[in-house]
């Protein structure tokens, strides 16, 4: 009997280790899965397509775990997911996504040695906690804190948003000094939004926003076309600035739709936003 059971242990140990063996064989495919739902032009496909693709990477991580590759791909894949075509129709649904990317990420920063369950620290430790993080912490820094910044803008009512908000800033700030450029000056783009989308009541910062929206238009040389739809929604609506609002969004709509090759989707979906937003300048000026 023992010589059973030991054989039949170690044949679970030895299908676990297959099975992640086999996880890891097929992080080759998962990453030519991301790169061509990035390059897709057709934004309907990409939304149909992308649901199925997150299942399967969850999948994947019932098997590993801690494999980093799984829970970036998870994290960006969630926020993304949730900005591009769910938190214009559909907030609540939107903030869940949202911070199920956070969790991802949350995951990401703690296999690579950041504390566990970083989010609950009180705001103190926090800032000092996101301080001591590295360059090979920045993925994980920059998903946390884009997914927790797109939760934040739409709970502004919530208590809870009220007490994250130095936490999210906290994060934004540590990323951008790791590397402004991150993801197509991503840590600028953030920063633009997150003193940009509130007004001054709030703790909104127009002048700090508006320089962090100039500098990712800079650093991306004005390709990644997102950028200038966030600018337009919210520095120029929160400051009424219309001539800029218009600007903006016109510049987007008339954008090469290769402009950017790898994030044709994103410029995709950007040109989507821009003439919706467009047409609803009436109720925002």
């Amino acid at each position: 009997m023992f010589t059973r059971l030991t054989a039949g242990f170690i044949l679970l140990i030895l299908l676990h280790g297959c099975a992640s063996l086999a996880t890891r064989m097929a992080l080759p495919m998962v990453e030519g899965q991301v790169a061509s739902i990035n390059e897709e032009t057709d934004p309907v496909l990409a939304e149909q397509a992308i649901p199925a693709s997150l299942k399967m990477l969850e999948g994947l991580l019932k098997d590993d775990p801690e494999n980093e590759t799984l829970l970036h791909n998870l994290a960006e894949g969630f926020c993304g997911y949730a900005f591009s075509f769910v938190e214009d129709t559909d907030p609540e649904r939107a903030s869940r996504l949202y911070l199920r990317g956070r969790g991802y990420a949350e995951r990401l920063l703690a296999a690579d040695g950041a504390p566990e369950q970083l989010t609950g620290q009180n705001p103190e430790q926090f800032k000092n906690t996101v301080k001591t993080l590295g360059a090979d912490h920045l993925p994980g820094l920059y998903w946390m804190g884009q997914c927790w910044a797109g939760w934040l803008m739409l709970n502004l009512d919530d208590l809870q948003a009220f007490v994250a908000i130095s936490k999210v800033e906290a994060t934004l700030q540590s990323a951008l000094v790791l590397d402004e450029s991150y993801h197509y000056a991503g840590p600028h783009l953030l920063l633009g939004a997150f003193y940009g989308g509130r007004s001054k009541m709030l703790g909104g910062k127009p002048d700090k926003a508006r320089d962090h929206f100039d500098k990712c238009l800079e650093l991306t040389q004005q390709k990644f076309l997102m950028a200038k739809v966030i600018y337009a929604k919210t520095y120029a609506v929160q400051m009424q600035d219309r001539d800029l609002f218009k600007k903006l969004l016109s510049a987007v709509l008339n954008a090469p739709a290769d402009i950017l090759p790898g994030q044709q989707l994103a410029n995709a979906v950007a040109k989507q936003k821009a003439q919706k937003l467009l047409e609803s300048a009436d109720d925002l000026f």
